[in-house]
């Protein structure tokens, strides 16, 4: 999966990653559709992609968020994609890949797969990564902008797992929804942080 990423992103990266392919906005469409309100998804959906009603370590996902401290926070993003590193009583610790440019979230992604957890096909299963890992290890920079704690009851919606087959479809779709400032400025400040020493 990780040269087939790469493959993509160098393609994404060409042209520079401002058109999304139709078969991506379908596919986000049908995920995300009446996220919040569940009564409206078909059955099917609710079964097969709604089946997780907590998170799970090592998994990415989807969700609205609603920060405790946003009135602090310099920005946030309102409907993060996030793994999951560690769990609490009242909450997580995940990397919200949308802190990213879309071409370091590629690199990042592929990184991280190093770390996955295969089941007999080869096919990811899950990721398993540590904080400690994550903060010791000089090629992982990446993480820096994208460590977050979360709290489970400022989760404002569903929580939508992203299968592993729709990792690649679901780290190039601009669905950030930033608040307080733009997705360039964010980047930026991203990118400044992953570049210190």
């Amino acid at each position: 999966m990780a040269s087939k990423l790469t493959k993509i992103a160098e393609e994404r990266s060409a042209l520079k990653a401002e058109i999304l392919s139709r078969e991506s906005v379908k596919w986000f469409m049908t995920k995300m559709a009446n996220l919040k309100n569940t009564s409206r998804i078909p059955s099917t959906i609710k079964k097969e992609e709604f089946r997780y009603t907590r998170f799970i370590k090592g998994g990415l996902f989807f969700f609205y968020y609603d920060p405790k401290t946003k009135e602090k926070l310099p920005y946030y993003d309102k409907f993060p994609l996030v793994l999951i590193l560690e769990k609490y009583e009242d909450g997580f610790l995940g990397l919200n890949l949308h802190y990213l440019p879309i071409k370091y979230r590629v690199a990042f992604l592929n990184k991280l797969l190093e770390y996955g957890r295969f089941d007999q096909d080869g096919d990811p299963v899950r990721i398993r990564i540590t904080y400690d890992i994550l903060s010791t290890a000089k090629r992982f920079k990446e993480f820096r902008p994208c460590i977050k704690r979360y709290l489970t009851n400022h989760v404002q919606s569903r929580i939508l797992a992203v299968q592993p087959n729709e990792w690649e479809t679901a780290v190039f779709l601009p669905v950030h929804q930033f608040k307080k400032a733009r997705a360039d400025t964010v980047w930026k400040e991203s990118i400044e942080e992953i570049r210190k020493p």
